[in-house]
């Protein structure tokens, strides 16, 4: 049974509230998607600013759109989109 990027997704807005503290992101996702990563990816600017709101020094996830951004990060086969030249057949 092949799972797809957007049933993934639609399980992961189900399991997520609507806002939650940035810190829990990786006991709520399992460690799917690690806070750290998160932080580093933020601080490139690697994602939408609007995927976060701040109360007081707490960075809280607005899930919606962080999951539209996460969904850009997804692939359904391991590996690279694209062979790689010189390599395989």
């Amino acid at each position: 049974m092949q799972v797809s990027i957007d049933s993934v997704v639609a399980e992961m807005q189900a399991a997520l509230p609507p806002i939650f503290a940035g810190k829990s992101l990786d006991v709520l996702t399992g460690d799917a998607i690690v806070w750290a990563s998160v932080q580093n990816a933020r601080s490139r600017r690697e994602i939408p600013s609007d995927c976060f709101i701040y109360s007081g020094r707490k960075v809280l996830i607005r899930r919606d759109p962080f999951l539209t951004w996460w969904r850009t990060t997804l692939r359904e086969r391991p590996g690279y989109d694209k062979e790689r030249a010189g390599h395989g057949a």
